[in-house]
């Protein structure tokens, strides 16, 4: 059994995927892990964002990844949410989707909550947290956090089984939400 974890940056995913994971018995895999391995000569993922070697890897190689891992069987996948909603990238993003539906028995996708704007508002506290956000403008980092956030709801809506919103909720709760459901 796959089950898919996905939703945008900073709303929980790999804390909620690990300890599912975990409770079910399950693998843990993280496609953040993934690019972080393969963009190791160039410092790491975080480096290779900001420098832009990460835009001929996703063109390249992102995919065939993310597909390699989709083979395999029994874990619990944390999918970033850029893999699945990348403008700059939609092609990849378009692939990334369609394996995911093909071989995930359940794709979750958590928002924190139905409210766009108390949506934006809650990322952007846990993003300024973040230790390569701590630097950023805080308007700047509200505007990234904004632009990021829209593209959610539709497509999560689209690729998902179920979406789950985590405003208020510990990870405990969420993941019973998660238990429930593929029950």
């Amino acid at each position: 059994m796959i089950i898919t974890i996905t939703g945008p940056r900073s709303v929980g995913k790999s804390t909620v995927s690990k300890i599912l994971a975990k409770k079910l018995k399950l693998k843990y895999t993280s496609s953040d892990e993934i690019g972080e391995k393969a963009m190791k000569e160039f410092g790491g993922l975080d480096k290779a964002i900001k420098s832009g070697i990460i835009n001929k890897f996703i063109k390249k190689d992102a995919y065939s990844l993310i597909k390699k891992e989709y083979e395999l069987d029994n874990f619990v996948f944390d999918l970033s949410g850029g893999s699945i909603s990348s403008t700059k990238f939609e092609e990849a993003s378009n692939q990334v989707k369609k394996i995911a539906k093909e071989k995930s028995k359940f794709i979750i996708g958590l928002l924190p909550t139905e409210d766009i704007e108390n949506s934006i508002e809650f990322l952007f506290e846990r993003e300024s947290k973040r230790a390569h956000f701590r630097e950023m403008d805080k308007l700047e980092l509200m505007k990234k956090v904004d632009q990021n956030y829209k593209k959610f709801p539709g497509s999560l809506k689209e690729l998902c089984n179920k979406i789950i919103y985590v405003k208020n909720k510990t990870p405990e709760e969420i993941i019973e939400e998660i238990r429930a459901y593929i029950n």
